[in-house]
């Protein structure tokens, strides 16, 4: 019998033998199914919610875009100051006060609404009509020393009333003193004493340039001409705008010897050249050296 010769089978592309390419398409065909398998899964399966960081407020679900808070806070370096409620009290005493140094019912030299840039309630009152009160020369302040914010005795001038109803600011070309306004209580004497000075001019930094790093407990030195020390601790500072000072915080009267030290913040107008806030600090006698 002649014998017939079978053609050999031509090998598979690249030389892959047989028993090879029955494992890949196996193996294939179970990705396959398993592909399929996570694509159904994966249309069937409900998508899941997606969170918002929890930092984030929703502002018109919560109905508030902004919360005035209760008390003038703390203050402190590196916080955030805003505005107490417009009807808030000054803030209570860090320490237990001490007596003033001088009792007297005239002390409220303030009443008619006199502020820092701020207009008197009543446009037709003139601002020599505000009663003014003259504290006696022995107990004027002369120097103003706030360790924690860099003040070192620095010098204490005086400023009166401008013809706008308006506290004066203390002179540009004098940037590291403060100033009294002398037509209220002298710091030691029982209500509000008042100290401006300025943030910066355009020389550089002045006085109260660090004033907003102030906090609650820090103390305030202040020199008076009858040589004694009124030592004060602060109570909370705050960042008001200038356009709704809280005049009767800041200048109504106290039974205690108050503080009320004040320089400008916020956003400045390159424009006006004015800040649109005041910084505010409140603090009261606790100490008589």
């Amino acid at each position: 019998m002649p014998v017939v010769q079978v053609p050999a089978q031509a090998p598979p592309p690249g030389g892959m033998s047989k028993r090879t390419l029955t494992a890949l398409l196996v193996g294939g065909s179970f990705s396959g199914i398993a592909a399929i398998m996570a694509g159904l899964l994966m249309v069937l399966s409900p998508t899941p919610a997606i969170e918002e960081p929890a930092d984030e407020v929703n502002i018109q679900a919560a109905g508030n875009s902004y919360v005035i808070p209760p008390t003038v806070g703390p203050g402190g370096p590196g916080v955030p100051l805003t505005a107490a409620d417009p009807t808030a009290p000054p803030p209570g005493p860090a320490t237990q006060p001490v007596a003033p140094l001088t009792l007297s019912p005239q002390v409220v030299a303030q009443a008619n609404g006199v502020g820092v840039n701020v207009e008197i309630p009543k446009p037709a009152a003139k601002a020599s009509s505000a009663p003014k009160v003259t504290a006696p020369k022995s107990s004027r302040p002369l120097k103003i020393s706030i360790p924690a914010v860099g003040v070192n005795r620095a010098k204490i001038g005086t400023v009166g009333v401008t013809k706008k109803g308006e506290i004066a600011t203390p002179s540009l070309a004098k940037p590291k003193e403060t100033a009294w306004y002398r037509f209220g209580p002298a710091p030691g004497d029982q209500g509000p004493a008042v100290i401006l000075g300025h943030v910066n001019t355009r020389s550089g930094a002045a006085v109260f340039s660090r004033l907003r790093d102030i906090k609650r407990g820090n103390k305030i030195s202040i020199l008076r001409a009858d040589g004694k020390l009124a030592v004060f601790t602060v109570d909370g500072v705050e960042q008001v705008s200038k356009k709704a000072f809280p005049t009767k915080r800041v200048y109504g009267n106290t039974i205690t010897s108050s503080l009320r030290l004040i320089t400008c913040g916020g956003a400045y107008n390159s424009k006006t050249h004015h800040y649109t806030d005041n910084i505010v600090v409140y603090a009261t006698l606790t100490e008589v050296r």
